[in-house]
């Protein structure tokens, strides 16, 4: 029966830390143009310009496809065992 590694940390390897952080990254850009996107007319300030609030709508959007795509990774969705 082969022995299983000490250092291995139940199958933690670099992958996970790097999708982890990729993950992070999009949650990140995700809570921060969302909250562009309704401080305007939810917590009483002005409404950005339309360009501004365009790019805020993009960033929301690649940050919410950046987090899935990272979590996805993370937890080993799809993979092969």
């Amino acid at each position: 029966m082969p022995r299983r590694s000490k250092t291995d940390r139940a199958g933690f390897g670099v992958l996970t830390y790097f999708y982890s952080i990729v993950s992070l990254l999009g949650l990140i850009a995700t809570l921060g143009t969302g909250f562009l996107l309704v401080r305007g007319p939810f917590l009483g300030g002005t409404l950005l310009k339309p360009v501004p609030l365009m790019l805020a709508l993009a960033g929301f959007v690649v940050g919410i496809v950046v987090l899935t795509w990272g979590a996805t990774r993370t937890v080993g969705v799809g993979s092969r065992v």
